[in-house]
Formats: structure tokens, sequence, C-alpha cells
């Protein structure tokens, strides 16, 4: 199954490779390194999907051995979390592999919330107003925080979506959106705004969902991102249209991402990934419509 939620977090791989063991210490290099920069953008802009895939498993086990000995890391538990849901939805294809590494992603995130602020805590079960009134004091300082709470959040009910208390949690994860929204609406390429896309298109408009307001997140994070996120149209066509039946729209969408440069500074790799599924979608269209 391929991811039809969040971005793929592949620059976490750089992480992970720049954190060494000195002593007893764990020791992350900062992100202003050059050297760090010039690594992080040559992974993001990896047209080579198959390659990064073959890379991921050694940095899992590596990130496993490193939290055993730094468990209240927040740094490592993002990563973790990103690393492992990412894998979980856009590389593997067994559903039991999947939920075991989402569920892990998940535990990691909400971890590190908690670690990062107390008030974040029990975000999974704390009642739902005490979750509205504590996501609304974030401030956008917070941004990466919620982004990789949010995008491990969104996998793992992506995985466990035949499970109604895996899809209760979505209202959770919304409020999480919403925030965002409101703190930085072009963060990453417009990220928050194809999260809400999705969101609004889970219920079909026959049952009460919100077309209008799907297709204007969806549309919005395309504007965001000068079209350059193929991903938003990837997500549109699948979600929307589909669910819409406009079957023009489905059509049109596939087709601009399939002809479409995937070159982009920090979108390549995201973007071949888009590439590839929008095949699948187009391939399918017949059977679908």
């Amino acid at each position: 199954m391929k991811s039809r939620f969040a971005k793929l977090a592949i620059g976490t791989l750089v992480l992970a490779l720049f954190t060494i063991q000195y002593g007893c210490q764990v020791v992350i290099s900062s992100a202003t390194n050059r050297l760090f920069k010039d690594l992080e953008a040559s992974i993001l802009n990896n047209d080579d999907p198959e390659l990064i895939k073959a890379g991921i498993p050694p940095f899992l086990i590596l990130l496993d051995g490193m939290l055993r000995q730094n468990p209240r890391d927040v740094s490592l538990l993002l990563v973790a979390a990103q690393l492992k849901s990412s894998f979980a939805t856009a590389f593997i294809e067994d559903e039991d592999r999947q939920r075991r590494y989402a569920t892990k992603a998940r535990e990691h995130a909400l971890t590190a919330a908690c670690l990062d602020n107390t008030k974040l805590c029990d975000l999974d079960t704390k009642p739902f107003s005490e979750v509205e009134s504590v996501i609304a004091t974030l401030r956008e300082s917070d941004l990466p925080l919620l982004y990789a709470l949010t995008g491990a959040w969104s996998s793992w009910i992506l995985v466990h979506s035949d499970d109604l208390r895996a899809v209760a949690q979505l209202s959770r994860v919304q409020t999480i959106v919403e925030r965002m929204l409101e703190l930085d609406e072009t963060y990453e390429f417009g990220t928050p705004h194809m999260y809400m896309g999705v969101f609004k298109s889970l219920v079909p408009p026959a049952l009460g969902g919100d077309s209008e307001q799907a297709r204007y997140h969806f549309e919005r994070a395309i504007s965001l991102s000068k079209g350059k996120n193929l991903y938003a149209k990837v997500l549109f066509a699948e979600r929307f249209a589909r669910s819409t039946l406009d079957r023009e729209l489905h059509d049109r969408l596939l087709a601009e991402v399939i002809s479409a440069d995937p070159t982009v500074e920090g979108l390549t790799l995201q973007n071949r990934l888009a590439q590839q599924r929008a095949r699948e979608l187009k391939d399918s269209a017949d059977d679908f419509f």
C-alpha cells in the first residue's frame, strides 16, 4: 500500500547518518553543518526510490540500538517516528509489517511529544476537549514536532483503517493539523492543507461529507507549492476525485503528475513516488469508474 497521507520524511535518514557515538554520549550533528545540509539535499533530491528503500533498514536497526541507550531523547524519537511511518506506508506491502512499524512510529511520536512538553502527554487517551485546549496553546516553534506527530499518527490510522477505535482518533490528528494551518499554512510546501484535504475527503458527500472543503484544501496545497508537490495532486485524484466520481478531474490530475518534471529541490524523491502511484491509479481507473 502506498502512502496516502504524509509526505515521505526521508530527510530524517540524514539525522541517523550523522548520529555518532562519543564515549557514553550520543551526539547529533547540527543541522547547520554544511556537510549535513549537502547530504540532506542529496537524499531529498534522489530520483531512485529503490535505492532509498534498500538503504532504510540499516538505519532503523541503528536507531533502535540508539534508542535503547537513550529512550528519552526527543530528537531520536522523532527521527524514528518519521522514518518508521514513512517506511511502513511508502515501501512495505505486507499489512502485518505495516501495522507493526506504524504502531511503533506512533508510540515514538507520542512519547517525544510528552517528553518535549508534559501538557502533550496522553494525547491519545485524554478527553478530546483537553486535547483541543492544549493544542491551541502551541506556537510556531512547535511545528516540527506537530508535523512529525501528524505523520506518524496518520499513518497508524491509515494502516488500521478497519479498526473503528483507530479511526476514532482521527479527530485528534485533525485538531493538530488545524493548529498547523493557523500557525503556518505554507509549512512544508503546504502539507497541512494536503492533510486536511484527505481528512475532508474521508466522508463521501452522499453521507454528509464536505466536498467543497476537501477541494479547497487540495487546491490550496497545490497552489502553495506552485504545483511542484506532485503528491498533493495524486491525493486530490485518489481521495477526492474518486470519492466524487469525477473522472475528468481524476484523469487530468494524474496526467499532469505523470508528465511533470519530478526534479524539484526538496521534493524529488517524493515526486518520484507520486509518479509511481499516479501510474497505478491511471491503470486501475477503468475498473474503478
